[in-house]
């Protein structure tokens, strides 16, 4: 297998904490690989999201009990609620171009699509430790979506997004992006990274394991730390520390774990 994802969500108002349940292993649809997934409300596996980088939403894709069908969830940056949160239907992926795409149906309407590229066609192919979701089109508005080479973790809370990705030499870099200043002019990236300006870069991460799951730390300035804690339940946490001392938490609505290839 070449890629693990770990991904977890609220199918409620971006950031609110719930009880989590145990993950479970299912086929996403339309990714080439098994994924572990679990909604911390519905028990919904979750295909993907996507942190929009042109316009300051979030697209969430959980799976649902009924094959070919996912629920479409909208999340607005700027005020963190929930725009809308529908069922649709999944057509069949067609390629082109080194792209697949994915066709949304609702009612057998024509709602949009997924596109996803092939990362064989990367500068640097073994660096796609995620799937390369890169759009998404709901009726006539195109929003891209952030990628960003080598990452560890891609998560969102109610506030804002952030990446836990590794440098060239494996270095973990710890980025965030504040929903409330949400950019929405992309910048340049190696790699073929997809991406805004950042809130916060903090590099010199530290990833520890524990049974139940793992965690990575980011030493930052004048005392202050990052915390990001994933449990293998699916429940996930991000805490601002001071001196040791916490000043602030926020619940994570979804996340997904990358690794590099195993070939």
């Amino acid at each position: 297998m070449r890629l693990l994802f770990l991904a977890a969500v609220t199918l409620a108002a971006c950031g609110n904490p719930t009880q989590s349940t145990p993950a479970t292993t299912t086929q996403a649809a339309a990714a080439p690989t098994t994924t572990r997934a679990v909604a911390r409300d519905t028990h919904s596996p979750i295909w993907f999201f996507c942190d929009g980088i042109d316009a300051p939403v979030v697209y969430l894709f959980a799976n649902t009990s009924t094959q070919n069908q996912v629920r479409f969830i909208e999340y607005d940056k700027r005020s963190g609620a929930t725009v809308r949160s529908l069922d649709l239907e999944l057509g069949e992926g067609e390629g082109a171009a080194g792209s697949i795409y994915t066709p949304l149906q609702q009612n057998g309407q024509d709602f949009g699509h997924v596109r996803q590229v092939n990362a064989g066609n990367f500068e640097t192919p073994a660096a796609a430790y995620t799937t390369p979701y890169t759009s998404v089109q709901i009726g006539d508005r195109n929003v891209e979506c952030r990628w960003l080479p080598r990452t560890r973790v891609a998560a969102f809370t109610g506030r804002r997004s952030f990446v836990v990705h590794e440098d060239a030499d494996g270095d973990l870099i710890y980025t965030t992006f504040d929903f409330a200043n949400a950019a929405t002019q992309a910048i340049d990236q190696s790699d073929n990274g997809r991406s805004t300006r950042f809130s916060v870069e903090v590099r010199g991460g530290q990833e520890s394991v524990r049974p139940d799951g793992s965690d990575f730390t980011f030493p930052g300035r004048e005392g202050y730390s990052y915390h990001i804690s994933l449990r293998n339940n699916g429940s996930g946490q991000l805490q601002a520390l001071r001196n040791g001392a916490q000043v602030q938490a926020e619940p994570l609505t979804a996340y997904i774990v990358g690794q590099a290839s195993q070939d």
